[in-house]
């Protein structure tokens, strides 16, 4: 074979040996970003798991705190309603008027004269606006005219 042949052969093997070359370096680097991709993937993941386990944590915290007002509360209410029945027991109810008073108006009311009910004339009189026959809207003092208008 001649120089050229191989010459030939040479840069025809040199360029595909490029060509394979780059090839596989452009799958060495994909493999290798989607590794980079993966590994970032599941440290998001594993963040995201933490960030969750902290909430619940947190949440779990809010809870316990909230169950213990409430029983604070429950217990609160519980005492105060437990001493308004204690007070209440204790005193007796006091009078709406105080005893001077209460005796003053017992006092006033002895010395107020009785009526007298066997004046019987003040129920048998009509009372002083009372009108006899029919008056007013019960009155049947139409015109004429508006009695013939009516069916």
């Amino acid at each position: 074979m001649t120089t050229i042949a191989w010459l030939g052969l040479l840069i025809i093997v040199a360029i595909s040996a490029f060509f394979l070359g780059s090839l596989f370096t452009k799958k060495q680097f994909k493999h290798e970003e989607i590794e980079q991709q993966a590994k970032q993937a599941e440290q998001n993941l594993e963040q995201y798991r933490q960030d969750v386990a902290d909430h619940l944590a947190s949440t779990k915290k809010l809870v316990g705190k909230m169950q213990d007002n409430y029983s604070q509360l429950l217990q609160h209410v519980e005492d105060t309603n437990q001493l308004l029945i204690e007070e209440k027991s204790k005193k007796p109810s006091e009078p709406f008027f105080s005893k001077e008073t209460t005796e003053q108006l017992q006092a006033s009311l002895r010395a107020r004269p009785e009526k007298r009910r066997s004046d019987e004339s003040t129920y048998t009189n009509p009372p002083v606006d009372y009108a006899e026959g029919e008056s007013g809207l019960f009155s049947d003092n139409r015109s004429k005219s508006e009695q013939l208008k009516t069916p």
